[in-house]
């Protein structure tokens, strides 16, 4: 039997996704100064409590790891490309991506294509890493085998890669009860994130204000100018509620540094303690809700697997 706590912890990993996306889609772009220090659900763009690309993304590879077992690359490019809906706010890389895997590229030959070969340095792989985090919770070889695996479908960029690893890490240790932060910087290997990563360390002690966090840290969809600060407000902060309204008022990238945030808080602080005025306001309702937990607690179940 899987203790109400795990159960409520992993269901907080997906909702909270949803919860800091939604919140922060109506913000995208802003500045910090423009966001309201209380959030409520609004409507935008396809109404209230709406989800974006990063809620999309995220529950196919959940039901794409539970279908086969693994991160099967082939079949999770199949899976991104027929969730694909151009309303969510998809990036242009990504959208390259998936439509060069709809015509039969491999996933791995389609991410190494954007960008001029370069692949994708954006936080794409980073925003959707929760799944991951909670069906490979307690062994951290294989967290960050299936969270580079999940990455490289879209994002070839080892930036951008690395930060999907980290955050996969940090909300690893929000399931366990342990502190975030010190497990995203153990876990990455690339000097532009680990470098970022100690600065949000570091500035845990003076507590600034949003739009010094963004000035110091990155607000941008770059993997590297946007992980770190929402590490750094899940981690500064006590309440789911804190630390999501804290990494939009970051302003920029809100919707996925809401997201990213949100889902190390409540994984923190379980589903539970996501304000009901917030997840009652969600898109798809009820039915929605219960997807997403029954998504969690598969996940959960297929440790035992």
């Amino acid at each position: 039997m899987l203790a109400r706590t795990e159960i409520d912890r992993a269901r907080g990993a997906l909702l909270g996704t949803f919860a800091g996306d939604a919140l922060g889609m109506p913000y995208e772009g802003a500045p910090p100064a423009a966001v309201p220090e209380r959030l409520e659900m609004l409507d935008a763009r396809l109404g209230r409590g709406t989800y974006t690309d990063d809620t999309q993304m995220t529950i196919a590879l959940a039901e794409s790891l539970l279908e086969r077992g693994v991160v099967d690359a082939e079949a999770l490019g199949r899976a991104f490309a027929r969730a694909h809906d151009p309303r969510r706010g998809y990036g242009s890389g990504t959208t390259d991506v998936l439509r060069r895997i709809r015509s039969g590229t491999h996933p791995h030959a389609a991410a190494s294509a954007a960008f001029a070969g370069k692949g994708s340095l954006g936080n794409g792989a980073a925003m959707r890493v929760a799944p991951v985090a909670v069906r490979y919770c307690g062994n951290g070889d294989l967290l960050a085998h299936a969270a580079r695996a999940s990455a490289g479908v879209t994002h070839a960029h080892p930036i951008a890669v690395d930060a999907a690893v980290a955050p996969g890490a940090a909300i690893a240790a929000a399931l366990d009860g342990e502190p975030p932060r010190g497990a995203a910087l153990a876990a990455a290997t690339t000097p532009e994130l680990s470098d970022r990563l100690a600065s949000a360390r570091e500035l845990l002690d003076a507590r600034p204000e949003p739009a010094a966090v963004a000035a110091a840290l990155g607000n941008r969809p770059t993997a590297h100018e946007s992980v770190p600060a929402a590490i750094y407000a899940a981690a500064a902060h006590e309440s789911v509620e804190q630390s999501i309204t804290f990494a939009i008022r970051c302003g920029g990238d809100t919707d996925t540094i809401g997201a990213m945030a949100g889902t190390i808080a409540a994984a923190r602080a379980g589903a539970s303690a996501i304000p009901a005025r917030w997840t009652e306001a969600l898109e798809d309702g009820p039915r929605g809700r219960r997807h997403l937990e029954r998504l969690a607690d598969l996940l959960v179940a297929a440790r035992d697997g």
